[in-house]
């Protein structure tokens, strides 16, 4: 399976359009910070289907409209092509944190990086949640999709757990992991 990974939008609405016609995917998973409607709408073009959580820059609004369009997976499990996906909220990480230890998952997706893992920030601190990293080493996912962190574009683990950070596709970063063949693959539009 495919998966088409975008994070840190930040209203590029025509990157993301581009992405998603031009890329090959099975799923899109979208970590936050769309910043405005029109990127959480973009998604509509997408040919497969569309998991997404908030970010910290994102109002209520954005969580209510991808809720209204079936995309939104916060504090909940979504079944995809045989694996179950977890929505981490960006608004509310430590509550959702707390919501998610009650749940069976094999993918989180999450606005913000575990703490120490593709989360290094411009002046070299580890700005990732440690309440993150506990709920990936307790639930031990297989997968961990994130962003926040423009400048830590890459892959760690987390245990046995694969953590990817996307980058910002408003920069023209963005992700493509394929789960049958463990790889992962950064790509620029």
């Amino acid at each position: 399976m495919r998966v088409l990974h975008v994070s840190d939008i930040h209203c590029a609405t025509h990157k993301l359009r581009k992405v998603l016609q031009e890329e090959e995917y099975d799923v899109v998973v979208a970590t936050g910070d769309f910043e405005c409607l029109s990127a959480v709408n973009a998604l509509e073009d997408a040919r497969a289907p569309v998991l997404a959580v908030t970010g910290n820059l994102d109002d209520p609004e954005i969580a209510d409209v991808l809720e209204e369009l079936g995309y939104g997976v916060e504090n909940d499990v979504r079944e995809v092509n045989g694996f179950k996906f977890a929505g981490l909220s960006g608004q509310e990480p430590r509550t959702s944190v707390e919501i998610l230890r009650n749940l069976s998952f094999d993918v989180l997706l999450s606005h913000y990086p575990p703490k120490g893992a593709v989360d290094r920030a411009w002046n070299g601190a580890h700005i990732g949640l440690i309440e993150v990293r506990r709920l990936i080493e307790e639930k031990e996912p297989k997968y961990v999709h994130c962003g926040h962190v423009h400048e830590s574009q890459g892959w760690d683990f987390v245990g046995n757990s694969l953590v990817v950070n996307a980058g910002s596709l408003r920069s023209g970063n963005y992700a493509v992991v394929d789960y049958n063949e463990k790889k992962v693959h950064f790509k620029r539009v």
